[in-house]
Order: structure tokens, then C-alpha cells, then sequence
């Protein structure tokens, strides 16, 4: 065997998944019975090898792999080891980066990451180190672990979609990949709401206390393979988003179709989440692509649709002995209690911050204080969505650097929506960024954009937006070019 056909085959794609397959639950499996870690130790170390060399072949492999990953790790925290497997995740994003540098600097062009999103990010990132010096700051051990999800990521993350996912087939692949991955979450979902829980799901909602929140008036809120029924949902329903406008877009008929079936299936998923807040990214989504389409046609049909869905659950009862339907309907009651008591909680920080412009600290709330810093008041503070968290830990300053930042990108990529010709780049364009505008509105009630793997959907899909008006400048300009040299070829004739 030559050389070249190893190299083709240690790069071809199914080799690649099912690498990354192999590689990621051998991982895993290390942990499944201590006694015995240093044999699978021992077992893992070839695959390990074979990861690593397929990774030098083929960079892309490092955001294929832990992105799978990142599909395992609310699962085997729930039920085998809750260790920090998100910084698995990340270390193959620093590895992707290192293997770049040393073999892959001359062949692989960087400016794509030059650009004022990936700047943004860092600024971001660069305030979060600044925290360091917040004199509210309890912990940097807290600092350490908290940082990672709201700053860490997204910065290894976004510039590695800009440099090495550039290309069509890139973003085929990509859709193709997250899409059977989220299936096989609905699909599960689907089991866990009409056949019930396994028994390992179960002893983990009551031995947990999730039971508290994923068991109400004796219902269910699925949470299928995810953290919890909210990232489940959120989850959801940006499938159902993406899908549901690529169905309208000019796709040949099975695909649309193809779409359309996803579209329902997420929807379904979302319902039966019983997660309120994931209501907005589709409805939200909605909004985005009516203002974007230019169709009357289209327009009418997006605004009808909101007006009956608004309409269905704010102003009728029709549904209500179905729990699904009566608890989405709950989203629009002003006097909902869950609502009041987060305003409420809202209010109480709001006074806490008073002469704190900072904040408490980078990983003053949730989990990680309650393990760094238990005695504080922010450690048992609910912060009940993500803006919330980021004003509580960064202040004021940081909560308004946070939301211009994203603001601007949204900004940024409705403009590059607005402005792409070709219209499958723009339908492609549309509904990521009815996906990422969704997300971002629905952060208010839930921490989205942090959790695995939404996050990886969200900012990939971004990076893409202003990938595809890179695709739609060349096709314009290739096709002045050649309207160019028609004209003059007719001159040439006519004379």
C-alpha cells in the first residue's frame, strides 16, 4: 500500500467518524471501573495514536471529533463520572490549533479569522482576563473554571470555523453531521416521553433533585441525551428553525421534504421539553426571516403564522387538558409565578450590584461558587438565564460589553443577509442567522450559548454567515466577469 492510499484513507470520512467514535468512548470507557484504568489505559493508547496521526492529516477531524464529544458529555456526567469532560473539548480545540502551526502554517491560509467578529470575541475574551483584578472576586480556581464556558470556548472555537470550514462541502458536512445527531436525540426524546425513563434516568432525576424541575404535576419534561429539559428544548427548537426555513429555500424537492420532516420532528422535541423560553428561537427565527425574505408571498405567510400562534396560546384555552400545549401557553402570562419570582430575583441582584460595577467575579454564581466560594450571597443566587449570570459576575460594564458585542454581530449579519444575491447562500444565511437571533433572545430566560452542544451549532452556523458572503462576492464577481467578456466579444463582432 503506497503512501497515497494510506493518506486517503486515513482521511476519507468514514474513517474520520468512526475514529472519532472509537476514540471518544474509549475515553470514556477509562473511567467506567477504577480498578481497572490503567488497562483501558493501556487499550486506549492506540487509539489515541490513530486519533493524533488522522488529526495531523486532516485539522478539520479536531472540530468533528469534539463536537461528538460534546454530544457524550451531559450523558456520561449524568451517569458515569461527573468530572470536567468540557475540558476534553477544549483541549482538542488547543490541539487542532497547535497541529496547524507545525504542519499545516504554509498550506493553510489564516486571514479568513481576520476579521472584526473574531476581534470582538478577543475584547471580550481580554475583559475576562481583566476580571482577574475585580477586588469582588473570591476565587481563581472559580475564575478558571467559569471563564471557560462564557469566553474560553468561543474563542477557540470561532476563527477554526472561519480558517477550515470555507468551503460547500464543508458546510454540507457540517449540517449533515449535527443534524444525525440530533435525530438520534429526538428519537430518544420520543422513547423517554411515550415508553418512559430508563432505570439509570430515573435514579438520576431523584438522586440528583432534577426531579424538582423535569417532574411537574406528575409530567415529564423530556431532556433526552442533554443536560436538562431547558438545553434540550433550546436545542430544539434551533433545528426546527434551521430546518423549517431550508424548507421554504430553493432546494431540490427531497431535501425540502427532508426539511420539513426534521423541521415537525424538532418541533415535536421541543414541545414535549416543556422549556417556555425555547418558544423564542423559533418564533424569533420567524420574525428575522419575514424582515429578510423580500417576498410578499412569504412575508404574508410568516406574519400569519405568528398571529396564529400568538393568538392560539395567548387568547384561547384551546388545547389546555394537554400539559404540553398548557405550559408553552404559560410563557405568555404576565402573572406566571416562576416569571414573577425570576423579576423578583432580578430585582435582589440589582441591589447587590449597587457600587459593584465589576460584578461578584467570574464564576461568583452556580455551581462553581458553591464549590470555591459556598458562603457568599452570590453562590445561592439563581440567576435563571444567561444575561443575568453575565451581569452578576461581570457587572454592569461586562453586561453591557456582552450584549454590544453580540448586538453588533447580529447587526453585522443581518446586513450580509440582506445583501447576498444567490439565493440559496441567501436561504442558507437566513437560517442560521433566524437560529442565532433566536438564541440570543432566548438566553434571557436560559444560560444557551454555553451549553454543549448548542454552542457548537450557534457559533459554527455564525462563522458561516459571513463564509457564505465570501461564496456570494466570487459568484457575483465571476458572473460580471463574464458579462464583461460577453460584451466585448459582441463588440468585437459587431465591428
Amino acid at each position: 500500500m503506497n503512501d497515497a492510499s494510506l493518506s486517503a484513507k486515513l482521511t476519507s470520512p468514514a474513517f474520520k467518524y468512526l475514529l472519532a467514535a472509537l476514540f471518544v468512548v474509549g475515553v470514556f470507557l477509562s473511567f467506567l471501573v477504577k480498578g481497572a484504568m490503567i488497562l483501558y489505559i493501556v487499550l486506549i493508547i492506540p487509539l489515541v495514536v490513530l486519533f493524533l496521526l488522522t488529526l495531523f492529516q486532516n485539522p478539520k477531524f479536531g472540530i468533528y471529533s469534539s463536537m461528538f464529544l460534546s454530544f457524550l458529555i451531559p450523558t456520561f456526567s449524568k451517569f458515569v463520572y461527573d468530572l470536567p469532560y468540557g475540558l476534553a473539548v477544549e483541549s482538542i480545540l488547543i490541539l487542532t490549533y497547535v497541529v496547524l502551526f507545525f504542519k499545516h502554517f504554509k498550506k493553510i491560509d489564516f486571514t479568513p479569522a481576520k476579521n472584526s467578529i473574531v476581534l470582538l470575541i478577543f475584547v471580550w475574551m481580554g475583559y475576562i482576563f481583566l476580571q482577574l483584578a475585580n477586588p469582588e472576586a473570591k476565587s481563581l480556581l472559580a475564575w478558571a473554571f467559569a471563564m471557560r464556558g462564557i469566553a474560553l470556548f468561543q474563542l477557540l472555537l470561532i476563527p477554526l470555523a472561519f480558517v477550515l470550514l470555507n468551503t460547500k462541502r464543508d458546510l454540507i458536512q457540517f449540517i449533515v453531521f449535527y443534524f444525525a445527531m440530533t435525530l438520534i436525540s429526538l428519537i430518544w426524546a420520543a422513547k423517554q416521553h411515550q415508553i418512559g425513563l430508563t432505570a439509570a434516568e430515573t435514579n438520576y432525576l431523584y438522586s440528583s433533585g432534577a426531579a424538582k424541575t423535569h417532574i411537574l404535576f406528575g409530567k415529564l419534561r423530556v431532556f433526552s441525551v442533554y443536560f436538562d429539559a431547558g438545553t434540550f428544548g433550546a436545542a430544539a427548537g434551533q433545528v426546527c428553525i434551521i430546518s423549517a426555513l431550508l424548507y421554504l429555500g430553493p432546494f431540490r424537492k427531497l431535501y425540502k421534504y427532508m426539511f420539513l420532516a426534521m423541521a415537525i420532528f424538532a418541533f415535536y422535541g421541543m414541545m414535549i421539553s416543556g422549556t417556555r423560553g425555547a418558544l423564542a428561537i423559533p418564533a424569533v427565527g420567524t420574525i428575522v426571516y419575514v424582515l429578510l425574505i423580500k417576498n410578499l408571498k412569504y412575508i404574508f405567510i410568516g406574519v400569519a403564522i405568528l398571529a396564529f400562534g400568538l393568538v392560539f396560546l395567548k387568547f384561547t384555552t384551546i388545547g389546555n387538558s394537554n400539559y404540553d400545549i398548557r405550559r408553552l401557553r404559560s410563557a405568555l402570562d404576565p402573572e406566571d409565578a416562576s416569571l414573577n419570582v425570576r423579576l423578583e430575583n432580578r430585582e435582589k441582584l440589582s441591589v447587590y450590584l449597587q457600587g459593584k460595577p465589576f460584578g461578584g467575579g467570574v464564576g461568583s454564581v452556580g455551581f462553581v461558587a458553591q464549590e470555591f466560594s459556598p458562603n457568599t450571597w452570590l453562590a445561592g443566587f439563581q440567576t435563571d438565564g444567561l444575561y443575568t449570570r453575565i451581569r452578576a459576575e461581570t457587572g454592569i460594564v461586562g453586561y453591557s460589553l456582552y450584549l454590544c458585542i453580540w448586538l453588533f454581530i447580529l447587526y453585522k449579519a443581518f446586513r450580509v443577509c440582506w445583501d447576498l444575491k444567490d439565493p440559496k447562500h441567501k436561504s442558507l444565511a437566513t437560517a442560521f442567522l433566524a437560529s442565532y437571533a433566536g438564541v440570543l433572545v432566548s438566553n434571557y430566560g436560559n444560560e444557551v450559548m454555553t451549553q454543549y452542544p448548542i454552542n457548537y451549532a450557534t457559533f459554527v452556523t455564525l462563522a458561516f454567515i459571513f463564509i457564505i458572503k465570501k461564496w456570494d462576492d466570487k459568484a457575483l464577481e465571476k458572473a460580471n466577469t463574464s458579462t464583461i467578456n460577453s460584451e466585448k466579444e459582441t463588440l468585437t463582432h459587431s465591428y
